[in-house]
């Protein structure tokens, strides 16, 4: 008699959602270190400046075009993340431990991130996302010590969040306002998963106040709604070099065009 087996889980694990953040993320690095730093050659700007050059140089309008439209694929990979920063949170078991291999990460993906976004090892000017979410996470963990009810606490927990955006703000931390804002709403209603995704879609569209690229953050959310409670295959190396890698082998490549 043949044993039944379980059917698996439908819908994302927690491991395929990042696969799909990484996809994400690859889009937008590409379409800044090689369509806008090398092909385009005009470095890091805006998109107000991109579509300046636009206007001025009408020969670049595909490549600006993608340039474009990758970066804004990019930001779809924020509520995805946020998402899993605090799912990570919620099921450690020891904060210390995630809190450290989290900020060991940004420290080992700075220079990569320099590589692909400037074309150089050092950048005093702007900071990896990645510092974000070690901030998101030392915000998650200062929110839990003021659970209780009352108009204190809440006066408390905005003043934590209003001090992290601030800090995001001062250690120039890329995309660091967007990815506290989306961490605190997918927090906030970590217990109601039928609200938490509809908080995700509000926060990715409020971001768009930081960067018109967010406008097309909520469709990342969407990704969210596919997710099946499950972790999926662990492999934690992995899963910690891809960023770093990614980065990597997209500057070299931009390097060498």
């Amino acid at each position: 008699m043949i044993p039944n087996n379980p059917s698996k889980p439908k819908g994302f694990s927690g491991n395929a959602l990042r696969t799909w953040g990484c996809l994400f993320l690859f889009f937008g690095i590409a379409g800044q270190s090689i369509i806008q730093n090398q092909i385009l050659g005009l470095g890091s700007v805006t998109p107000a400046e991109l579509m300046a050059a636009w206007d001025a140089d009408p020969s670049i309008m595909g490549f600006a075009t993608l340039a474009l439209v990758f970066q804004a694929i990019q930001t779809c990979a924020a509520p995805i993340f946020a998402f899993l920063l605090v799912e990570g949170y919620l099921h450690t078991s020891n904060f210390k431990n995630y809190l450290t291999r989290v900020a060991v990460l940004a420290v080992v993906s700075e220079l990569p991130y320099n590589l692909a976004m400037d074309g150089s090892l050092i950048d005093l000017s702007s900071r990896n996302p990645v510092f974000a979410l070690a901030l998101g996470l030392i915000v998650m963990k200062l929110f839990d010590r003021y659970q209780e009810k009352g108009a204190a606490n809440i006066a408390i927990k905005v003043a934590i969040g209003l001090a992290a955006f601030i800090w995001a703000k001062m250690l120039g931390i890329a995309d660091g306002a967007p990815l506290v804002l989306l961490t605190i709403a997918f927090w906030a209603f970590r217990n109601k998963p039928n609200f938490r995704n509809m908080a995700g879609c509000a926060a990715a569209a409020l971001c768009s106040l930081f960067s018109m690229f967010y406008i097309c953050s909520p469709m990342g959310v969407m990704t969210l709604y596919m997710y099946n409670g499950e972790v999926g295959n662990k492999n934690p190396k992995v899963n910690y070099a891809a960023y770093p890698l990614m980065l990597l082998c997209v500057g070299l490549v931009a390097k060498f065009i």
